[in-house]
């Protein structure tokens, strides 16, 4: 089976919008200012002390919710047979979130270019961006992306 190429390209003509919410809980979080343990790291700042440490929404989870937001916006208008695979990331991680924040994420079909999906995500709470989030999936045929591992 192939991918119908004709079928994304007309994805274009549509308004491919999407927002889920979360709560920043601490397994989504990275320290700063403190030594992590997950995956284990001490801090830029040598004369940091333990008081300092801070936890707040990890650069992982803003992309991880982008790219989980993204593909449930295009959730029954890919070709059947096809699903998406993530191709290119960019973030500007522009402010900080505790745990126990409110987070909005909002994905935006922008382009379609042959197989590749290009999306834009904004990642906000409490009218604050948090971050910006450029993805490319790639709409593969499900059967073949599987026998190629």
């Amino acid at each position: 089976m192939s991918v119908d190429y004709d079928a994304l390209a007309r994805l274009r003509e549509q308004d491919i919008t999407h927002t889920r919410e979360f709560t920043v809980e601490p397994h989504h979080t990275t320290t700063v200012f403190g030594e992590q343990t997950d995956p284990a790291g001490k801090p830029a700042a040598a004369d940091a002390a333990s008081d300092e440490a801070v936890n707040v929404l990890g650069s992982p989870f803003v992309v991880s919710f982008a790219e989980f937001t993204g593909r449930e916006s295009l959730h029954g208008l890919l070709p059947k047979g096809t699903g998406t695979v993530g191709e290119y990331v960019g973030l500007n991680h522009r402010s900080a979130a505790p745990v126990g924040a409110t987070v909005t994420v909002e994905t935006l079909l922008t382009d379609v270019d042959g197989p590749k999906l290009f999306l834009d995500a904004t990642v906000s709470s409490e009218g604050r961006v948090l971050g910006e989030v450029d993805l490319v999936f790639r709409v593969v045929d499900r059967e073949q992306f599987r026998a190629s591992l």
